[in-house]
């Protein structure tokens, strides 16, 4: 008879695509394992709780236009005591919907791939005396929310030393914490075609000088206003704008550019690792996902802005490693684009040491040996448990 699949839930939110997205390189790298069963849950979803359960479209309407509202949140939350508040009220009203989220999934390990969803794991484990470990992935590089140390989790996984020592100073026992390097793709690191061969399949010229440039998956940042200045400031140079989620900006530019020559407008796109394959630099928001997946297919990065407290230290992070340059304007980025184009070694600053850093293999060995270590254990436990009964 075959082995019962390991099962194992990926709890995350849906707010902006880097945590379905780390959840998604995690799972591509325990794929390789074919007794593996994982699933994705967008947690705050299932509480049903006001407010949390409409957080992704929150998330997107504050990125596009209100973005000092994330900042007011991540501000007036940033403190364990008051997560550990929240947690606890968001739980009271919401347990029943969490509990059948969990039974629906009936786990052997859970993987947090959010911080708010830490504790809602931890009191629902607590309640109803479950065995599964709780895996924490910390997908902010410099910049740590509070929520991101709540207590609870067997594990803490972190993409950064500064990460590392900041759960340390939340209160995280060291010997919680691993420092994994980020959950980049597998497919970012393994892609092996060349430039001329990327833009051969994604049907544009192989010999212009390409710049592809994202606000991330919802789009954020004065994007449209950017591309203006791009094509008018680096007229030879070929474009590629991905508009993610935001539909309206993708059917402006696709509409005002119709005719546009060395301008191609994408949507949410699934070949990233292509896009960014085909191009001499990256153009992006401070989010870490995009950067990090630039940094393993060693591209040289322009970080525009960061949309949110959050994303303020990975600016720093890029600087500090020399792996490319903050521009805060078009008019820099337009300057720095010219200067990179016109020499053959300017710009060129990836750090080999971060680029080759795998992440996702790494975090997919922990999870699953501490899945293995908890079945085993809780095997053991019921065998020593049924020895008792039948010698009683």
């Amino acid at each position: 008879m075959a082995n019962k699949p390991t099962k194992i839930m990926f709890a995350i939110s849906d707010t902006g695509g880097g945590h379905r997205s780390a959840a998604a390189s995690i799972i591509a790298a325990l794929d390789q394992e074919l007794s593996i069963q994982s699933t994705i849950v967008d947690f705050l979803r299932t509480t049903n709780f006001p407010g949390l359960k409409k957080a992704p479209e929150i998330y997107d309407y504050c990125s596009k236009n209100h973005v000092w509202l994330n900042n007011l949140f991540f501000n007036k939350t940033n403190s364990i005591n008051r997560i550990k508040a929240l947690t606890k009220i968001v739980y009271l009203q919401s347990r029943y919907s969490i509990k059948h989220a969990i039974e629906d999934s009936s786990p052997d390990a859970v993987v947090a791939v959010h911080p708010l969803v830490i504790g809602l794991l931890h009191q629902t484990r607590k309640a109803s005396h479950g065995t599964w470990p709780i895996i924490a992935v910390v997908t902010d590089l410099v910049t740590i929310h509070a929520s991101w140390a709540t207590p609870g989790a067997d594990l803490y996984l972190v993409p950064t030393q500064d990460a590392f020592r900041s759960l340390i100073q939340y209160g995280i026992p060291y010997s919680q914490i691993i420092y994994t390097g980020f959950p980049v793709h597998p497919k970012f690191k393994d892609f092996s075609l060349s430039k001329e061969q990327a833009c051969d399949e994604l049907g544009i010229k192989s010999d212009a000088f390409t710049v592809l440039f994202t606000g991330g998956g919802v789009g954020a940042g004065n994007m449209r206003d950017w591309v203006h200045t791009l094509k008018a400031q680096c007229p030879d140079k070929q474009l590629l704008v991905i508009t993610g989620n935001n539909k309206e900006l993708y059917n402006k530019l696709k509409k005002s550019n119709a005719h546009c020559d060395g301008l191609h407008v994408y949507g949410f796109v699934d070949n990233m690792e292509k896009l960014m394959a085909a191009s001499d630099v990256i153009v992006s928001k401070a989010g870490p996902g995009t950067l990090m997946e630039g940094v393993a297919m060693k591209k040289t990065l322009i970080v525009t802005e960061a949309v949110g407290i959050q994303e303020t230290g990975n600016i720093d992070f890029i600087i500090n490693n020399q792996l490319g340059y903050h521009c805060p304007t078009p008019k820099e980025a337009c300057k720095r684009i010219n200067q990179i184009a016109n020499s053959t070694s300017f710009g060129k600053l990836t750090c080999k040491e971060i680029a080759d850093a795998n992440g996702s293999k790494y975090i997919a060995d922990i999870i699953l040996d501490t899945t293995s270590a908890a079945i085993a254990a809780n095997i053991s436990k019921k065998s020593h448990e049924k020895q008792i009964f039948i010698g009683a």
